[in-house]
C-alpha cells in the first residue's frame, strides 16, 4: 500500500469503514458496549482521515475538485455521507447510524474500486490542463454532489425507521431493533436531513444557473433535466413531509428510491458534444 497513492487510500478507508460497521454490530451483542461503540467511532474517524487524503492527492492530479469520473464521484458522495455522520453525532447521537452509514461507504467505495473502467485516467488525455473550465463549474459540481451525500444518509436514516417500524409491528424487537433510535427520532432526523440536503442542492442550482446562462450551449439538455427534474423532486418531497401530507413509511421508501435515481443520474450526466469539440477537457463540467 501506498500512502501517497489515491486508490491506495481509498482502499483503506473502505477497508477502516467496513471494520467499523463489525465493531459497530458487535456494539449489539457484546457486554463491553462502550467499548465497541467508541472503537468503531475511532475507525470510522481514521477511514475518514484516510479518505480526505485521497481525495486530496486525487485532486492535485487532476488539477480541481476530483469528480471527473464514476469511482471519483462515488468516493466523493460516500466522503460527504460520513462527514456528514460526524457533523450529525455533535448536535443529535443516533444509535447505529455509524454502523449502518460505515456498511454503506464500505460497500460503495469497495464497488467503485473493483470496476477499473470507473476510474478512467482522464488526466492523461493531451491538452489536458484541468477538470472544471472556471470556479463556477467547479463549486457547482462539488456543492451539488455533497448535496447527494446528505440525500445518502438521509436514505440510512429512512432504512433504519423501516426496520424499527416493522419490528414494532411484528412485536418481535431483535438485538439490532431494540438499539435502533425511536420511530420520532428517526422522523425528525429525516425531516432535517431532507432540508439540509435540498439547500445544498438549491445552491447548486443557483451557481450553476450562473455559469449556464452565459454558456447555454456548454451543457446537454439531458444534464439540465436531470438536475432540475432531481432538484424539483426533492423539493416537492420537502413541502409534502413539511404539510404532514408525507409521512412515515411513505415518506421513508421515497427517500430510498430518490437516493437510487439520483446514484444512477449520474450515469447519464455528461459534457455536449459542442463542449468537447470546443475543449480537450473532456471531463470538463461532468459532474452535478
Amino acid at each position: 500500500m501506498d500512502l501517497e497513492e489515491s486508490r491506495d487510500l481509498f482502499w483503506i478507508a473502505s477497508i477502516l469503514y467496513g471494520t467499523g460497521l463489525a465493531c459497530g454490530f458487535a456494539f449489539v451483542w457484546k457486554s463491553s458496549k462502550k467499548a465497541s461503540a467508541l472503537a468503531s467511532l475511532l475507525l470510522i474517524i481514521a477511514g475518514f482521515v484516510a479518505h480526505t487524503k485521497g481525495l486530496a492527492l486525487r485532486g492535485e492530479l487532476v488539477k480541481g475538485c476530483p469528480l471527473g469520473n464514476g469511482m471519483e464521484r462515488i468516493q466523493f458522495i460516500l466522503w460527504s455521507l460520513v462527514l456528514g455522520y460526524l457533523i450529525i453525532r455533535l448536535l443529535f447521537r443516533l444509535n447505529l447510524l455509524g454502523s449502518f452509514s460505515a456498511g454503506l461507504a464500505c460497500l460503495g467505495g469497495m464497488t467503485s474500486l473493483a470496476f477499473p473502467s470507473l476510474d478512467t485516467p482522464y488526466w492523461e488525455k493531451e491538452g489536458y490542463d484541468g477538470i472544471f473550465s472556471n470556479h463556477w463549474v467547479e463549486l457547482h459540481a462539488s456543492v451539488a454532489i455533497f448535496s447527494y451525500g446528505i440525500f445518502g444518509l438521509l436514505a440510512i436514516v429512512s432504512s433504519m425507521y423501516l426496520l424499527q417500524r416493522k419490528s414494532l409491528q411484528t412485536k418481535r424487537a431483535g438485538a439490532v431493533a431494540r438499539l435502533l433510535p425511536s420511530i420520532q427520532q428517526l422522523e425528525t432526523a429525516g425531516s432535517r436531513l431532507l432540508l439540509i440536503g435540498s439547500v445544498f442542492l438549491t445552491c447548486s442550482i443557483v451557481v450553476g444557473a450562473l455559469d449556464w446562462s452565459r454558456a447555454p450551449d456548454a451543457l446537454s439538455a439531458t444534464k439540465v433535466g436531470l438536475t432540475i427534474g432531481l432538484w424539483l423532486a426533492y423539493c416537492i418531497l420537502w413541502l409534502l413531509h413539511f404539510s404532514k401530507r408525507l409521512f412515515g413509511q411513505k415518506f421513508a421508501k421515497v427517500c430510498i428510491v430518490l437516493f437510487f435515481i439520483a446514484i444512477c443520474s449520474l450515469g447519464f450526466v455528461r459534457s455536449s458534444p459542442a463542449t468537447v469539440a470546443e475543449s480537450s477537457l473532456t471531463p470538463t463540467n461532468d459532474a452535478s
